[in-house]
């Protein structure tokens, strides 16, 4: 049932995605998206794998475990992530810094009433932040118009994007992300590590 749920949610967010006349949208793509100054991280030769025991393929959850994880050296949380609403309280129960702040390499949380998202919320990796936070470009997976669903949008804090300003950012720790510092009992993940409810 989680399967086919995931599923109609990704296909509907494309739906959105093709219908929403985007000009906020910096590039589309895996192919669009792998040259600078945009990348995608490899997660296309990724997204196979599940990471952080996410589904894997086109979606958001799973492409942020990817990026935190592979790119900028988050070990894996102590608890079960799970949809992408739960991740800021899921964070903050493992005593992950969540706030209202954005930061490059932090995640972009949307709720699950966030306009546009859906019922699992979504998430995305912050990949720059405007001057005075006024604006933020973000990596995405399970998003994006084009059949891979991926893709980098710009998102005003005043607005005026088709994706609203996310309601949270979760800060996790990494070698890769500046000025963070490793927090306590996370491990490693392995590619080895299931689904959850698998």
């Amino acid at each position: 049932m989680a399967v086919v749920a995931a599923t109609l949610w990704l296909t509907g967010a494309q739906l959105v995605g093709t219908a929403r006349g985007d000009t906020a949208e910096r590039c589309g793509g895996y192919t669009a998206c792998a040259s600078v100054p945009f990348t995608t991280h490899g997660y296309e030769n990724a997204a196979g794998v599940s990471w952080w025991s996410m589904y894997p393929g086109v979606n958001c959850t799973n492409y942020a475990a990817f990026v935190e994880s592979q790119v900028y050296g988050v070990a894996t949380p102590g608890v079960l992530m799970g949809d992408a609403y739960q991740w800021a309280s899921r964070a903050t129960d493992v005593g992950i810094p969540v706030d209202d702040t954005p930061a490059v390499g932090s995640v972009a949380v949307w709720g699950a009433d966030s306009p546009g998202m859906g019922g699992y919320g979504h998430v995305a990796v912050v990949e720059s932040v405007g001057p005075d936070g006024s604006y933020i470009d973000v990596s995405q997976s399970g998003m994006g118009a084009q059949a891979d669903g991926y893709d980098w949008e710009r998102i005003a804090r005043a607005g005026g994007s088709w994706e609203s300003w996310p309601t949270s950012f979760i800060h996790f720790a990494g070698p890769g992300i500046p000025g963070s510092v490793p927090q306590a009992g996370h491990r490693i993940q392995g590619a080895e590590l299931t689904m959850a409810g698998a």
